[in-house]
């Protein structure tokens, strides 16, 4: 009997050690909200929903010009927050802010800030023609309007993008950069994808793989 006792209480007291010690040395779990940029409603009053479904509760009415904050497009829905609360809009309804940030640091981070923000647009209409991140754009009409929010002006056509900043590798590329193919041209994200203004069927979109189509060239253009 007393060697029993013995080891339960020995069990108890290195199951309190065990225990005790996961409570101050286990991580806490950190909920970290995403950044968000600016934006506002457009083009005709819409309802903020729970879900993406014009099924789900509606949880505010908004009117043209009301100010919100975008966290990404997933089909054809935008998630926004407005007046502390968080859902989501029918995206041809939420014009997404075209002010870019400023360009710091490194070259790649420069680039990486250019991509960050193009991504911005995805879900948005292509437009033969277009130079509007918002209302349409096409191919080439997207880079440029994308690094026209940064400064730089750009030559209009996809082809005479061929010419423009500097050439690099294509295994030296780096987001940012913008990629020639016959045609068409594209913007590097990052991890072998690209961002851009693809068809009239699919708009701005990101494609899994830079290398899709046979290769012009890769321009780098910020400095």
């Amino acid at each position: 009997m007393k060697s029993r006792l013995k080891k339960i209480t020995i069990f108890s007291l290195v199951f309190l050690f065990i225990f005790s010690t996961t409570l101050t040395t286990a991580p806490k779990k950190e909920v970290k909200a995403a950044e968000g940029y600016s934006g506002k409603i457009f083009r005709h009053w819409t309802r903020l929903r729970t879900g993406k479904s014009k099924k789900a509760k509606v949880l505010k009415t908004l009117k043209v010009g009301t100010a919100v904050t975008v966290y990404g497009t997933s089909g054809s829905w935008r998630k926004v927050s407005v007046a502390g609360k968080t859902g989501y809009v029918p995206k041809q309804y939420v014009y997404v802010g075209t002010k870019a940030p400023s360009l710091t640091g490194s070259t790649y981070k420069k680039g990486q800030t250019v991509a960050e923000f193009a991504q911005r647009f995805v879900g948005n209409p292509y437009v033969w023609g277009g130079t509007d991140l918002n209302r349409g754009a096409d191919c080439s009409g997207f880079i440029g309007s994308i690094y026209r929010s940064f400064g730089y002006k750009l030559p209009r056509s996809s082809s005479e993008l061929r010419s423009a900043g500097r050439k690099v590798s294509y295994s030296q590329k780096q987001p940012g950069d913008i990629i020639c193919y016959n045609g068409h041209v594209a913007m590097y994200i990052g991890n072998g994808k690209i961002v851009h203004a693809s068809s009239r069927k699919t708009g701005i979109k990101i494609s899994q793989r830079a290398n899709y189509r046979s290769i012009v060239c890769v321009r780098r253009i910020v400095k």
